[in-house]
């Protein structure tokens, strides 16, 4: 799945020595000691400063076997102050971008989101969690949510897993998503909200919400079928031709599960966190499928402890290879050079300067060496080859 990214917000941690280690997609934080916690409505904009940007906005409305879809960012003040419509039971707000000051600011005025919620969103660096923030029976989102977003950019070969943070406020009646940048793996939620049978339209927001946790984990199971091709064809190599680049892509490899497992295993606490919590918006049918994605999360983390384990193999293995190849090598020098011993002797003993060794000034002096030396070597890699040595 392509999807663009804007190289000003690609900040890749490194190690010593200035090697990637993944290609996570962070936002620049800077915190002033003894600052004070949250971000209002007010200091969005001094927060963002002059990394500002245009946000891509929508808006579902959807229940009773109606859909309706608004992506016009300069309506959006107005459709979120004339609410949902009265045949809607759901509405779902998706913000692409934290960049856009004046949408943040109007989303968290209009629902009075938190300010330590509201910091979170924008600080994009957080782990995977869920808090509630105030009653969500009065009817706003206070419910709110931090998920990653995983998925493979075409585009960076180098460092194809990006890891993209995603929050979410639910209520009743409102599902609020913000996300780092655009696109995402939710367009076949978005294309089952448009069936007026399927539950969407029979369940409330909780339904939604789950929808949205399950294309977040099921969007991982493409890029550990694409691990898996990976491990194969680095066996492969490592089997029939082993190099020193190898060890390389092994690395590589390692570095992108270390970052998956990093990122999946705190899907499994967010999942149990939040049918753990009494809330309204999770009825007992949701709750149900909603354990479904729990045990798919647990399966992606299994999955990614054996590819971990089998990345260890590949590097053992390589070791294990280049080792035997080594030992060949050796081998094989070391039977020229015990050819070459007697050989050299025979060599010594008749080159010394005496006049009267034998045979020395035979005529066919040098033809009887020369046949001797290679019947010296053939009786030695015929004694080599019994011994097992070949």
């Amino acid at each position: 799945m392509k999807r663009p990214h804007p190289t000003t917000k690609l900040i890749p941690q490194l190690i010593p020595g200035g090697r990637h280690i993944t290609g996570l997609l962070r936002a620049k934080r800077t915190v002033k000691v003894g600052a004070a916690p949250g971000l209002t409505s007010k200091q969005l904009a001094a927060e963002i400063g002059e990394n500002a940007e245009p946000a891509k906005v929508s808006i579902i409305d959807y229940g009773k076997g109606k859909c309706e879809r608004h992506d016009d960012r300069a309506d959006f003040a107005t459709l979120l102050k004339q609410g949902r419509p009265d045949w809607a039971h759901v509405r779902w707000i998706d913000i692409e971008g934290l960049h856009d000051p004046e949408v943040l600011a109007c989303v968290s005025e209009h629902f009075d989101l938190h300010p330590l919620a509201m910091e979170d969103v924008v600080h994009a660096s957080q782990r995977p969690k869920a808090e509630t923030y105030g009653q969500i029976e009065i009817g706003k989102p206070r419910y709110f949510l931090v998920a990653r977003m995983l998925y493979e950019d075409a585009n960076r070969p180098n460092n194809p897993l990006v890891s993209e943070q995603v929050s979410m406020f639910a209520g009743p009646h409102t599902i609020i998503t913000f996300q780092q940048i655009p696109g995402d793996v939710w367009e076949p939620v978005r294309e089952r909200i448009k069936n007026p049978d399927s539950r969407f339209h029979t369940h409330n927001s909780g339904y939604l919400l789950y929808a949205l946790l399950d294309a977040l984990v099921d969007a991982v199971f493409p890029l550990l079928d694409a691990y898996a091709e990976r491990i194969d064809r680095i066996e492969t190599r490592i089997l029939t031709k082993p190099d020193d680049t190898i060890i390389h892509d092994v690395h590589d490899l390692k570095r992108e599960l270390m970052l998956l497992r990093r990122e999946a295993w705190p899907l499994r606490e967010l999942i149990r966190s939040i049918l753990d919590q009494d809330t309204t918006l999770m009825d007992d049918q949701t709750r149900l499928f909603l354990r479904d994605v729990g045990d798919h999360a647990v399966a992606v983390i299994e999955l990614v402890e054996t590819y971990r384990e089998l990345t260890t193999g590949l590097a053992d293995a390589w070791l294990g290879m280049m080792s035997h190849r080594m030992n060949e090598v050796m081998k094989v020098l070391t039977i020229v050079a015990a050819l070459f011993i007697p050989i050299s002797f025979l060599a010594g003993v008749f080159g010394m300067n005496f006049d009267d060794i034998p045979g020395l000034h035979h005529p066919a002096a040098f033809v009887l060496f020369c046949l001797t030396c290679l019947g010296v070597v053939v009786t030695m890699l015929l004694w080599f080859k019994r011994r097992g040595w070949l």
